[in-house]
């Protein structure tokens, strides 16, 4: 896994194809919001899942975001041994209960076939790539203890590197490969997304934000277009005969 590629290029790419692949979408689908609604149900029935799999998906995004912004605030935790098992072990139950969870979910949605194969490879693809990121996960915590907190110390300037066009491949072109994999796999995710069901829920949220933004926009140029029409000096240099 070349670096300059793998932790340089790939996340703007993968970046980059998620907005152009949402919006091209949208322009597809902007005048069929019906089916997109549709498209959205069906999104909810494949990805959804159980309370397990919502709940736990939910505390690693947390916990990778707090990671990612409070890196100081996740070495203070640690900074007690009692706090840092107490973290280690919650996460890793949280993986686990997240990899059970995942089964469960990608079992039942290779069971049932709704959509064109095309959509359903491109789910499948976007699961399996989640799992190689829980996979992965799971492994960096038993081969490599105490992610939170050299995680916070490399991975987190890494991430917070990435805003400002300069990535601090420096921070992981020296990780092990399951940390690599691990941070390509998401990026990956990312890229696929736009081609699966669970892009309608993106783009009716783009859909959205265009009609909040629209609606003053539209009121400020009717506003201007009636001011110039009670201004226009035609009226009055060639006014209309009886």
């Amino acid at each position: 896994m070349r670096t300059n590629f793998a932790f340089a290029a790939w996340p703007y790419i993968s970046l980059s194809l998620l907005a152009v692949g949402i919006v091209v979408r949208y322009f597809q689908a902007r005048k069929q919001m019906e089916a997109v609604s549709a498209e959205v149900t069906e999104a909810k029935s494949v990805f959804l899942g159980s309370r397990l799999w919502q709940t736990s998906l939910l505390f690693l995004l947390a916990g990778h975001v707090a990671g990612v912004v409070l890196p100081k605030a996740v070495l203070w935790w640690n900074g007690s041994v009692a706090r840092l098992y107490i973290l280690e072990g919650a996460a890793f139950a949280v993986g686990l209960a997240a990899l059970g969870s995942w089964l469960v979910l990608m079992w039942r949605h290779l069971g049932e076939s709704k959509r064109s194969a095309f959509i359903e490879l491109a789910d499948t693809v976007f699961l399996s790539l989640v799992f190689v990121g829980l996979v992965s996960g799971l492994l960096m915590a038993v081969f490599y203890r105490w992610a939170s907190s050299w995680g916070a110390i490399t991975l987190a300037p890494y991430i917070a590197s990435l805003p400002g066009g300069r990535p601090a491949t420096r921070f992981i072109s020296d990780m092990p490969i399951l940390v690599r994999i691990h941070v390509f796999s998401a990026f990956a995710a990312v890229a696929v997304l736009p081609l699966t069901r669970l892009a309608a829920v993106l783009v009716r949220g783009l859909h959205f934000c265009v009609l909040i933004t629209s609606r003053p926009l539209t009121a400020v140029g009717q506003a201007i277009a009636g001011w110039v029409r009670r201004r226009n000096p035609a009226a009055w240099l060639w006014p209309e005969e009886d």
